[in-house]
Order: structure tokens, then sequence, then C-alpha cells
């Protein structure tokens, strides 16, 4: 199954030794998922448990110091919310000057 990332614009996909991890949408977690969404920006999502964001839309500190090299995952805190996108302008956040 090829699994690719679902954040607007992006096009990686999971390939050997890319560097590049994959998270699930936290379906069980509902409070979470709706940061998720809000955060991704894609009108009517419903994410499933096929869908996944990859680990560019993450920071160094959403993860858990305690990842699993042995299975090349590396694991999400809890709380953790992707914050990196590159979004075009009509999509960006306003800010208050």
């Amino acid at each position: 199954m090829v699994v690719s990332c679902s954040g607007y614009g992006c096009t990686n996909r999971r390939q050997k030794e890319n560097g590049i991890h994959f998270h699930r949408f936290p379906l069980k977690r509902p409070e979470v998922l709706k940061k998720w969404l809000h955060e991704i920006r894609r009108k009517n999502c419903t994410p499933n448990q096929c869908n996944y964001l990859c680990s560019e839309h993450f920071t160094p500190s959403d993860y858990l110091n305690e990842s699993r090299p042995e299975l090349d995952k590396k694991l999400l805190k809890d709380e953790a919310v992707p914050s990196v996108f590159n979004f075009p302008q009509h999509l960006q956040k306003k800010t208050k000057s």
C-alpha cells in the first residue's frame, strides 16, 4: 500500500530510507483530532485510518525522546499538533498588527 502525506500541497510518500516518518491522524482522540484538522486547513476533510501526515509537518519538540530506532519509528507526543506547512497566501493565518 502506498502511503502519502495528506498535508496541503505535500507530495511526500513512504519510501525506504528517505528519513520521512508518517503519522496516522489521532482518530481515537477527538480533541487532538480537532486541532489537527484546524491546522491542516483542508475543507471537508474526514480522515480515516488510511490518512497520514508526514514528519515534515511537525517540529522536533513534538517528538518523544524514546523513539524506536529498531523499528525506524519516531513517536509523537500525545498532544502534538502539526504546525509546519507551506500554505498559499489565501490559506495563511492572518496576523494582527
